[in-house]
């Protein structure tokens, strides 16, 4: 936001962050939970002071739907084969192909 904000690109509306985890997204809404969650680090007090200022808008996604855990967790191989596909990314990388037909060619 900071970045677009010196571009002179200001957002217009709140950037959204999708949570698979009720009661973090409810942490982050209530500040009354404050008391017991002191422990929370500084960086999720930030969020709150961000959801509280329309910054950021915190919605609920399944966890099925996290498109992220690609890149964050291990997955079993058909939950990995989802979300490939929902990424657009190919099945064979075709830099492999041009590299393995040169080398049988020998060129």
């Amino acid at each position: 936001m900071r970045l677009l904000k010196k571009m002179r690109m200001p957002l217009e509306k709140p950037t959204k962050t999708y949570i698979d985890n009720s009661l973090v997204i409810a942490l982050a809404k209530n500040p009354v939970f404050h008391d017991r969650s002191k422990h929370i680090d500084t960086r999720f007090h930030y969020l709150q002071d961000c959801i509280a200022n329309k910054e950021v808008e915190v919605k609920y996604m399944k966890t099925q739907d996290q498109v992220a855990d690609i890149f964050t967790k291990p997955l079993k191989y058909d939950v990995f084969i989802k979300m490939r596909d929902v990424l657009g990314v190919m099945k064979k990388s075709s830099l492999r192909e041009d590299v393995e037909s040169k080398l049988i060619s020998g060129n």
